[in-house]
């Protein structure tokens, strides 16, 4: 969520730390800030917006030394102000401190030091103050830290005594350390580091790691020294641009055909023409059930996969809300699957609900695009997404992959079961990148549409089966990036409440197909919405335009395929549809407001 980037003994500390903060700003942040130690002692410059905000102010005021800590802040407590913004210090000015995630305790903490006044309406402020008045040495003030914070951070700290010296602690939240020769890194994830470093240590709970220029030391929650693994990434896929793409999220919109290419080479075998996911230790023959817990975009991936694995492994399958999961503490059958969905494996909700899962003797699957991930290094197995880095903050290529995935480990549970899969599904999938590809070519129809919809104050996106959860992320990408207000149904559903809304300035955009035996239903459903003039966009299949040429204002052509393919070739007419009014609106597509790439935070 928030950005964290550390960088000692590099006397251009301070300008490469601001770039670090450039490449986690796809993470989605409301303000930004740098601190530094020099002669001049503990100094530091914020500002709210962009960080070219941050660079304005820098160049009022510069910055130097050879260790810097920045942040890109996403608010949570208090408005996004500059007085808000991180770094934050103690009275004494001794402490710089850069926090992602939530202090529960910080009223608390904030009682007990009764002889400080506090500037910002932050959780966060409440940790140098903390630190401050600590007893020992600056260490033991850091380590002593761990016993006084209740919640979630990742902490970048440094402390005008200890002038050449980073700290770090995480507990919950994502923190990496990168190494160098004669230098020494600290970043939300690698991305931050990827020009500097391809060499990693990824912090456990509660760990303690100093940083000189030197060299890291890591110590555990009991002070103890602790030698954590050390790990090499290939990072130059994250210093790619946009490729002359306008926007990131356009380039990873055509970026899909070969995102399901390489997951296809890694996970399918195209002579037996059966998956080939990775060993489990369970029989899945034995298993009572499957739960599938995400957020967002992958929550909606996951409904998805209900669909595929009840319909070709006959397993029963309950899909949760992250962020509800764990509070209802739903009882889990023994010997049951949980899956945890997650682009970046670090997502808050997703994560206590993994930790939840494992308590309850389930056994873990992740599927997450970061192998390295907190959720990764928690699992029974990890399904890489292999998506590369996906930058823009509205989910595409990510989506995807996790659908293709999910639809994959269905058909691996039917072929562990021997139930064999629907005729004609292996070879739809084997050429489901060329068919994806020519999807790609409709962008100038999509504009025209795209046009007329981003004159809407509200739509209604409409499906049935397995295009009802397709329907919802349709309406989300829309809400995400252009803010017209989108809801999402199934289509059947729409006759009891919905309906009420709509007239001829309330446009519905209907998903439909004719491989899954829906159509007739569909066409029904169409026809309710056109008796009350509603403007009609139908996205479907040739028989599905034929069948509803007379009742629709506009028509967008996927190909024919398989029925379980259906969301995979509508998803991409509603992910440039969702780009091409955002364009309309003027928005800003790759970072919209309010919005934050990885949810570290509950």
């Amino acid at each position: 969520m928030c950005g964290i980037v550390g960088i000692v003994g590099r006397d251009s500390a301070v300008e490469d730390v601001l770039d670090g903060l450039k490449r986690l700003e796809y993470r989605g942040y409301d303000s930004a800030g740098v601190a530094a130690i020099s002669s001049n002692g503990l100094e530091r410059r914020r500002a709210a917006g962009k960080i070219a905000n941050l660079e304005a102010e820098l160049n009022n005021q510069a910055l130097s030394g050879n260790i810097a800590l920045g942040h890109t802040r996403w608010a949570t407590h208090g408005a996004p102000t500059t007085d808000n913004a991180h770094p934050h210090t103690d009275m004494a000015n001794t402490w710089a401190v850069v926090h992602n995630g939530i202090i529960e305790n910080y009223a608390e903490l904030r009682s007990q030091l009764s002889n400080v006044t506090f500037a910002t309406e932050t959780d966060s402020e409440t940790i140098p103050h903390v630190l401050a008045s600590n007893t020992g040495t600056p260490l033991q003030a850091v380590q002593s830290l761990q016993g006084q914070l209740t919640g979630a951070f990742a902490l970048g700290m440094m402390c005008a005594k200890t002038p050449n010296t980073l700290y770090a602690t995480r507990r919950g939240a994502p923190l990496v350390v990168g190494l160098g020769d004669g230098e020494n890194y600290l970043g939300s994830d690698p991305m931050a580091l990827a020009p500097y470093t391809n060499t990693f240590i990824f912090l456990e709970d509660d760990d303690v790691a100093v940083l000189t220029a030197e060299g890291v030391t890591v110590y555990d929650s009991q002070g103890v020294e602790a030698l954590r693994p050390v790990k090499t990434l290939d990072v130059s896929s994250v210093l790619a641009g946009k490729e002359g793409y306008r926007h990131f999220m356009l380039k990873e919109i055509h970026e899909q055909p070969a995102v399901v290419a390489r997951l296809l080479e890694q996970y399918w075998d195209s002579t037996s023409q059966k998956s080939q996911l990775p060993q489990v230790s369970w029989d899945w023959a034995t298993v009572p059930q499957i739960t599938l817990v995400a957020c967002g975009t992958a929550y909606l991936a996951a409904l998805v996969g209900k669909y595929y694995i009840e319909q070709l492994a006959g397993i029963p399958v309950q899909v949760d809300v992250a962020s509800e999961f764990r509070y209802r503490q739903p009882p889990l059958q023994k010997g049951g699957v949980f899956v945890a969905i997650s682009q970046s494996g670090e997502t808050a909700d997703t994560l206590a609900a993994l930790e939840y899962a494992k308590e309850q003797g389930q056994h873990v699957i992740t599927m997450t695009n970061t192998a390295t991930s907190s959720m990764a290094r928690l699992s029974d197995v990890v399904l890489d997404l292999t998506a590369g880095p996906e930058i823009a903050v509205a989910s595409t290529k990510a989506f995807t992959a996790m659908t293709v995935s999910l639809l994959l480990l269905a058909a691996d549970i039917a072929q562990a079961k021997g139930i064999t899969v629907n005729s004609g599904l292996p070879q739809a999938l084997q050429s489901l990148p060329q068919v994806l590809t020519q999807q790609l070519s409709q962008d100038r129809d999509i504009q025209a549409v795209a046009k007329q919809i981003a004159q809407a104050d509200s739509l209604f996106y409409l499906g049935r089966g397995l295009l009802a959860p397709i329907a919802q992320e349709g309406a989300l990408k829309l809400k995400e990036i252009s803010y017209i207000h989108a809801e999402a149904y199934a289509a059947g559903e729409m006759k009891h409440g919905p309906i009420a809304l709509l007239d001829d300035e309330f446009p519905v955009v209907m998903l439909a197909t004719s491989s899954d035996g829906l159509l007739d239903k569909s066409i029904s459903n169409l026809q309710e919405v056109a008796a009350r003039r509603a403007p009609i966009l139908l996205i479907g299949d040739t028989a599905t335009l034929d069948a509803g040429n007379d009742l629709c204002d506009w028509q967008l052509q996927v190909p024919n395929t398989h029925a379980m393919l259906a969301p995979l070739v509508t998803t991409i007419p509603l992910q440039l549809l969702a780009y091409y009014v955002a364009l309309e609106k003027g928005t800003d597509v790759d970072q919209p407001r309010n919005l934050a790439k990885s949810v570290t935070v509950e």
